[in-house]
């Protein structure tokens, strides 16, 4: 099913008819009639020379604008560059994210004071919710797994936090420049596999040191560090992290702070592998 949905991809037509949408893969794109939806492009090169009422997504490869080219949606380019029609603007009346826009947002973003809240404060909540149960359907499902890495994570990071706080830091840091540096250097062939392994690094670091997280503020409410446990601690650790995530001005800071540190957990506990000590006979 999936080679097969490869296939209808690849051997997808280079010139867009008036359509709902458009996703191709390793085939170049010639926007030529107006499009009503979204066009998705995936190591493929994309020519603009119609209306497209849409978003315009393009992995690893080049947007060029002609002068009767627009697009009514957001424009987001990784891997590759985007070209105005000669004299003119940028013909985008959305958002334009590349690498070094969304740079520049994230650190505009620093700046915003936290009690300065979006505008949809009970739909965030609700979807805060949402996303802690499914912390919590996960880090169950992990610690169901692994029990006993999640467990050595945890009691390394209670006597390393100075260390965790920041190989915590260091590994974010590193995982997004090494990206941005991926973006802008390499070919879109190579660059976009690269950022995609960062990428599940990234994530797979803060899904294990976030459940470790749990566990070991868990562990302290309950005073008890008994195996038997540890679902209840995980469970605890996690409702009182989440409940502190959701107060106004300090819940996105804290939590913030938990991911960083998070990730420090689990870049120095290697994932909880266990650590072996060599003794030398004298």
């Amino acid at each position: 099913m999936i080679a097969a949905g490869l296939l209808f991809l690849v051997a997808a037509p280079t010139s867009v008819a008036a359509a709902s949408g458009q996703t191709t893969f390793a085939r170049d794109v010639e926007i030529r009639q107006p499009v009503a939806g979204r066009v998705v492009a995936v190591l493929s090169d994309v020519r603009i020379a119609a209306h497209v009422d849409g978003d315009v997504v393009v992995w690893g490869g080049n947007v060029t604008f002609e002068p009767t080219g627009i697009v009514e949606g957001n424009l987001s380019v990784f891997g590759g560059g985007v070209t105005a029609p000669a004299g003119r603007p940028l013909p985008v009346r959305g958002l334009v994210s590349t690498p070094g826009t969304l740079l520049r947002l994230y650190l505009d973003e620093t700046h915003r004071p936290p009690w300065q809240e979006g505008s949809h404060v009970l739909l965030s909540r609700g979807l805060r919710l949402i996303g802690l149960s499914v912390w919590l359907a996960v880090s169950l499902a992990l610690l169901f797994f692994f029990a006993s890495p999640f467990a050595r994570a945890a009691a390394s990071a209670e006597n390393e936090w100075p260390r965790t706080l920041l190989a915590g830091a260091l590994g974010v840091l590193t995982l997004l420049l090494a990206s941005v540096s991926a973006l802008a250097l390499l070919p879109p062939p190579l660059s976009v596999p690269i950022v995609i392994l960062f990428g599940a690094v990234a994530v797979a670091a803060k899904v294990f040191g976030m459940g470790a997280l749990f566990l070991l503020l868990g562990q302290k409410l309950l005073q008890s560090v008994a195996p038997r446990k540890r679902p209840a601690a995980l469970a605890a650790g996690l409702a009182a992290l989440g409940a502190i995530s959701l107060l106004p001005f300090v819940g996105s800071i804290v939590w913030s702070a938990a991911s960083i540190a998070a990730v420090g957990i689990a870049l120095l506990s290697r994932f909880g592998a266990p650590r072996y000590r060599v003794e030398l006979a004298t």
